[in-house]
């Protein structure tokens, strides 16, 4: 394959990575009103995951898929970032440790929907109110711990130290133009910004997750515009 025609691939990847997104967004937006009833009690959320079962495991299942993407198209775009200059160097060996790692720390926060949630659902409508008070704790405690280590570790602090990396890997080198690295390093604190709730602050998951996919489409956008511009010369 080509450059230029890796260039494309890599540069289409990226895109229906970032588009990827609102599958499990419609699907479980649909089903359960999510992502907001990532707030709501146990006691409303449970019965309503319970309700929608298919589409609970269906949704999160393509999120997972989404999750787990990651773990190829962040060293991708790392990979095209280096430019005509492949030597694979500390900061190129750190973005693609930084975002496998974030794969999996989504991986896990995603999986408490499919096996826990789904399991504590199933058996909540039929237990006792002692049995139901139960279930509830252990929800709250589920939700609470892969919460943390899906968005707060996954993406608001893994990701960002990917970004990071990739971003200073496209402005020293020739691979993308320097306006996406300069982007990136603007990008990195907005998507960083859930991190303030282990601090009892508020911050925007919805701003912070548009802001890496518009990113994203960026990236891919540009890489697929490069690959033509090239292939026409």
């Amino acid at each position: 394959m080509n450059s230029s025609r890796s260039l494309l691939v890599i540069g289409g990847l990226v895109v229906v990575e970032a588009a990827l997104l609102f599958v499990p967004l419609a699907i479980l937006g649909a089903a359960i009103n999510w992502p907001d009833s990532l707030d709501f009690a146990p006691s409303k959320a449970l019965p309503l995951i319970f309700d929608q079962l298919g589409q609970v495991r269906l949704g999160y299942g393509v999120y997972l898929l989404y999750s787990l993407a990651w773990a190829l198209i962040g060293p991708a775009i790392a990979w095209v970032a280096l430019g005509s200059d492949k030597r694979v160097g500390p900061l190129f060996v750190t973005a693609v440790g930084l975002i496998c790692a974030s794969a999996l720390a989504r991986a896990i926060g995603i999986i408490r929907w499919l096996t826990a949630s789904t399991f504590l659902a199933e058996n909540y409508g039929d237990a006792t109110p002692e049995g139901q008070q139960t279930i509830e704790l252990i929800q709250s405690v589920v939700n609470s711990w892969g919460g943390a280590i899906g968005e707060i570790l996954g993406v608001s602090l893994l990701t960002v130290g990917w970004l990071i990396a990739v971003s200073l890997i496209i402005l020293r080198n020739d691979g993308l133009p320097k306006i996406l690295g300069w982007a990136g390093l603007i990008v990195a604190p907005i998507l960083a910004s859930p991190v303030m709730e282990l601090f009892g602050m508020e911050a925007s998951i919805f701003i912070a997750t548009l802001s890496i996919h518009l990113w994203m489409f960026a990236t891919g956008f540009t890489m697929m515009a490069l690959a033509f511009f090239r292939k026409g010369n």
